[in-house]
């Protein structure tokens, strides 16, 4: 199934909008009965973290939706967003509000070295370190960065957006794709696997529900809507 057909039906079962196509329990009018939503994406949910958009209080406001990695470019953009308009119209950062979004492909990234290296994520990812030329044994937006472009640019990409912008994480996204990993890698059951995945996000990454959430919640919020990265 592909990624974005995963997403999608994803996010219907999550919603509770998906039925179980040709289940009739028995009856025998013909009307299907609606399944319900799978335990590992329904969980958790009474206690999501909205307060980041009590924060988004700048003169100028952006959400900027990352769905690939990109090799981390998605990360520059609000960077140098936020730059441009210092440059050009002097604005202090207590104007600026970029809010990053992390979903679909990308949500690799809010992941951390030590899991990077234990799940071989570089394989998963197809990003080779341009020194051995072997899958990448760390997250390559976290540290030095491997795509040539000058290193006060671009290095540690993750950590300057996380002090400058708020950035969202899709739990479906989270909960399909690196919690997968964890359970066909050490054999863990839903619940495990996804408090062991977690603990391996790096701090400051706040998840929501789904990606797309994030981002419309962001537009609420007063975000001009950017796409940082295409699918």
């Amino acid at each position: 199934m592909s990624t974005d057909r995963r997403e999608f039906l994803g996010t219907l079962l999550a919603a509770g909008a998906l039925p179980l196509v040709g289940r009739t329990d028995g009856r025998t009018d013909g009307q299907t009965t609606t399944a319900r939503p799978p335990d590992r994406l329904n969980a958790r949910r009474a206690d999501w973290d909205v307060s980041w958009t009590d924060k988004v209080t700048g003169k100028h406001r952006a959400v900027f939706d990352n769905l690939e990695m990109s090799m981390g470019l998605g990360l520059l953009r609000p960077l140098l967003w936020m730059k441009d308009y210092a440059d050009v119209y002097a604005a202090p950062a207590s104007d600026m509000s970029a809010v990053v979004v992390l979903r679909h492909n990308a949500i690799w990234m809010i992941m951390n070295d030590e899991f990077w290296s234990h799940h071989n994520i570089g394989a998963v990812t197809k990003i080779n370190d341009p020194k051995t030329k072997l899958p990448i044994k760390r997250n390559p937006v976290l540290g030095s960065n491997v795509i040539g472009l000058p290193p006060e640019l671009a290095d540690d990409g993750l950590r300057k957006v996380l002090a400058a912008a708020t950035v969202l994480a899709c739990n479906l996204a989270f909960t399909l794709d690196v919690v997968e990993k964890v359970k066909a890698d050490l054999k863990l059951d839903d619940a495990k696997a996804y408090e062991m995945a977690k603990a391996h996000i790096v701090p400051g990454v706040i998840l929501q529900p789904s990606g797309v959430f994030a981002t419309l919640r962001a537009q609420e919020a007063g975000c001009h809507y950017i796409l940082a990265t295409e699918a």
